[in-house]
């Protein structure tokens, strides 16, 4: 009735429930006979007691005797080796073999005979490891779940043994007493071993049987055989029947195998689409020249009708400006008396909603750079490039590398100048009243409008050259004040503070004036910290300067 356990998990230190459950494996141990007379009495040695009760009745209790043998022998790998006490107590029992046994069922009362409940006794033998261990506090409480797994192993095989589920949630050590109902005054001596009647826990039948004498295998037979009447036939094909002289020419001719049925689309380059979908589809190659002029021509007829939208745009834009400008603004004569216009205070802000007006850049779409296409079936064919042109290109080529075309002193021979009144190209750009007049007349010719008469007949003036001013950086001075830092910038010939525009940082200061100005931008190092939100500024048209306060960082305000 020897059998043992093997637990599924490799370490018992985890604190998951599912330790507790295990499957059976039966392994190969000494095996039972009835003892012979004159056989010593197989007694085991006390461990310790476990009360718990039923699991599926209320009534009854039940007592689980741990107690140890030497003959339970030691955990076995799983490669069939008997592992060491200092490999358990590395890594616990865990995914091994664990062999104990089962006996000794009895009642210890009854209820009939004036008990409260009835109770019941069964004794469980282990290895004496394997109970020292559960007795070892320091060793338990490194393997937590250690002594969890040893009665969970205890109860499921009494369940499977004799039908009663015992309740592990319940289970409690008895520490009055180490072995229930024993045998002496006390009854502290185990009671001899006894199988459980009927021989319930008995797993030799399942153990594989190896035949003690090789003679007794008896060979296997063959799966088929020839049952034909007169004997076994000879084979019908021989090695080496293709190199005989019967066997003269190759097995098919020239043609081949005729065997089979070519495909409906055999030979098709499209053959791998379906068949519905090649005839519902038309498949362009993007490199075909009918494919690239057609894009050609949509490209350019979006083109000009894009650059007609832009213009109209623009035009329409510029006009809503010009009429903005005409008309003077009335609710700035409600203001009350002594109070300036309102002014647009976003060119003191840190505005950063501009960066949402920026236009995305189009990338421009890869072109693939290849000689070939496919057509509308599937058939690959090449681009041939013209040869004149190529053939003028390399006749170019070649007479460009001969030598310069420009040589040196071409112009020491030339008897009249090369453009007697100047030369046209480059002229002064327009001033800006003539754009807005040019542009006002174009806005007339689409309205369906003509210019005046007046305006006709007058004389046409020859374009005048402007000189454009050249831009200079303003002069500043940065000095002291009693809140901070004081920034005086001179700005001669400013009209206004109109267009300008002012960014203070932390560390930094710098002003942007419109072009019209003639200043450029100017950034200003700051020595010490200031405060951005407390900056202020002052224009002066008398003086021609700007002031600007900048309060430090670590004063109040």
């Amino acid at each position: 009735s020897r059998f043992c356990e093997r637990a599924p998990l490799a370490s018992p230190r985890l604190t998951s429930p599912r330790c507790l459950s295990s499957r059976v494996r039966v392994c190969a141990m000494a095996p039972v006979s009835e003892t012979p007379a004159g056989m010593p009495v197989l007694r085991p040695s006390i461990g310790f007691c476990i009360q718990t009760v039923s699991a599926t009745s209320s009534s009854g209790r039940w007592y689980v005797n741990m107690c140890r043998h030497k003959m339970c022998e030691m955990p076995i790998a799983y490669s069939g080796k008997t592992v060491s006490r200092d490999w358990i107590l590395a890594n616990g029992i865990g995914n091994l073999q664990v062999p104990f046994d089962i006996g000794s069922f009895r009642k210890v009362k009854e209820r009939a005979e004036g008990a409260r409940q009835t109770t019941y006794c069964i004794d469980v033998i282990f290895n004496p490891l394997i109970v020292q261990l559960f007795m070892d506090d320091e060793f338990c409480n490194k393997m937590a779940q250690y002594r969890p797994f040893v009665i969970g192993l205890a109860l499921k095989r009494i369940e499977e043994t004799i039908g009663v589920r015992l309740a592990q949630d319940q289970a409690k050590l008895v520490k009055t007493l180490r072995y229930k109902d024993g045998e002496g005054d006390d009854g502290s001596i185990p009671r001899e071993f006894e199988d459980v009647p009927g021989n319930a826990d008995c797993f030799d039948e399942q153990v594989p049987k190896k035949p003690n004498n090789v003679n007794d295998v008896t060979e296997a037979e063959p799966l088929i055989q020839d049952m034909t009447p007169g004997g076994a036939r000879k084979p019908a094909l021989k090695k080496g029947f293709l190199n005989s002289s019967k066997a003269g020419g190759s097995l098919y001719g020239e043609d081949g195998s005729k065997e089979g049925v070519l495909p409906e689309n055999a030979g098709d380059p499209l053959g791998y689409i379906p068949k519905k979908l090649r005839n519902s589809c038309k498949i362009v190659d993007c490199n075909a020249p009918e494919y690239q002029a057609n894009a050609k021509q949509r490209q350019a007829v979006d083109e000009t009708n894009k650059q007609n939208k832009e213009f109209k745009d623009q035009l329409g834009g510029d006009m809503e400006k010009w009429m903005k400008m005409s008309q003077p603004e009335i609710w700035n004569e409600d203001l009350p008396d002594g109070t300036d216009a309102p002014s647009d205070a976003r060119k003191y802000d840190n505005d950063y909603s501009r960066f949402d007006k920026l236009e995305d850049v189009e990338e421009a779409p890869v072109v693939e750079d290849r000689d070939w296409y496919y057509d509308s079936s599937g058939n690959r064919r090449s681009i041939e490039k013209p040869k004149a042109a190529a053939g003028s290109a390399v006749t170019g080529a070649s007479e460009a590398s001969k030598g310069p075309a420009v040589k040196r002193g071409f112009l020491d021979g030339v008897k009249k100048p090369l453009y007697p009144n100047g030369s046209e190209q480059g002229a002064a750009p327009l001033s800006e009243d003539e754009v807005l007049k040019g542009m006002l007349k174009q806005a007339q010719e689409m309205a369906g409008e003509h210019p005046s008469s007046s305006s006709a007949a007058a004389p046409r003036a020859a374009p005048s050259v402007v000189k454009a001013k050249e831009s200079r950086t303003p002069e500043f001075e940065l000095k002291d004040s009693l809140e901070g830092l004081q920034l005086v910038v001179t700005v001669p010939g400013l009209e206004s503070m109109q267009d300008v525009a002012l960014d203070v940082t932390e560390l930094s200061a710098s002003l942007a004036f419109p072009a019209a100005s003639g200043f450029r931008p100017l950034q200003v190092d700051l020595p010490s910290s200031v405060l951005p939100t407390k900056v202020k500024a002052k224009f002066s048209k008398k003086k021609g300067s700007i002031t600007i306060t900048l309060p430090a960082a670590g004063k109040s305000s």
